[in-house]
């Protein structure tokens, strides 16, 4: 995927160092727990089905800290080196981190809802591709005319990556119904709920929140009338 200068591409900015930076960090401790200590990291933190004996409740959050492979390991540092910039400019630091948590949470609940509803087709989730996709789902809808080459070849422009990324989503999940796709599907679709209505939900939560600040702040102030010295003077306390 090539992406023109003027709308994606790898910058290493702090938020970027610090979200590759982790999930390496997780990667080389995966890979000394398992490959060099023995130790069955996959069955104690990797997300397994609610009716598996090796279910936990705390999976659902970290499997998002792990790769199932290296080569998942590396798309996934990639994918967020090129999405985090553009995301980032668009909705700011504070509004991307409440954009991805949104989609996260929103996928481990529903995820996790299902999966004890006895809907799922069992599965294990490793990895953050409800963050991946969330991360496509701003990119496109916030810069909707910047265009993308797929395959370095064919010019599309972003919403139309945002859309199809929720088409493969549903085909995923469709297919299998299991843990990962629901998680992948699941966070496609809290983000672009969150792209769609939830900036304006948090942008009137704010606004409401500070106009009560300000209501409280004024409300320690009380004005007084004044009047008139013997000067005819206008006096107030």
């Amino acid at each position: 995927m090539a992406i023109d200068s003027r709308s994606l591409g790898i910058q290493m900015t702090p938020l970027v160092k610090l979200s590759v930076g982790t999930l390496i960090a997780f990667f080389v401790l995966q890979l000394v727990c398992i490959n060099i200590l023995g130790l069955p990291l996959g069955d104690w933190l990797f997300m397994h089905p609610f009716r598996s004996e090796l279910w936990a409740p705390w999976q659902p959050l970290t499997s998002f800290f792990f790769s199932s492979d290296v080569l998942s390991a590396l798309i996934n540092w990639l994918v967020l080196a090129w999405f985090i910039p553009p995301a980032q400019a668009a909705l700011g630091s504070k509004g991307l981190i409440r954009a991805v948590t949104t989609a996260a949470v929103g996928a481990m609940v529903l995820t996790t809802v299902l999966d004890v509803a006895g809907l799922l087709n069992g599965g294990l989730h490793v990895g953050i591709n409800p963050i991946l996709t969330a991360l496509v789902v701003i990119f496109g809808l916030s810069n909707p005319n910047a265009t993308i080459r797929l395959f370095f070849v064919l010019p599309v422009q972003a919403k139309w990556v945002a859309y199809g990324s929720g088409l493969i989503a549903l085909l995923y999940f469709l297919s299998s119904r299991d843990l990962g796709s629901t998680m992948y599907l699941s966070g496609w679709i809290f983000a672009f709920g969150y792209m769609s209505i939830g900036q304006d939900f948090f942008k009137q939560w704010r606004l409401r929140r500070q106009a009560k600040q300000t209501e409280k702040e004024l409300g320690k102030f009380t004005v007084i009338r004044g009047g008139k010295d013997e000067n005819g003077d206008d006096w107030i306390n």
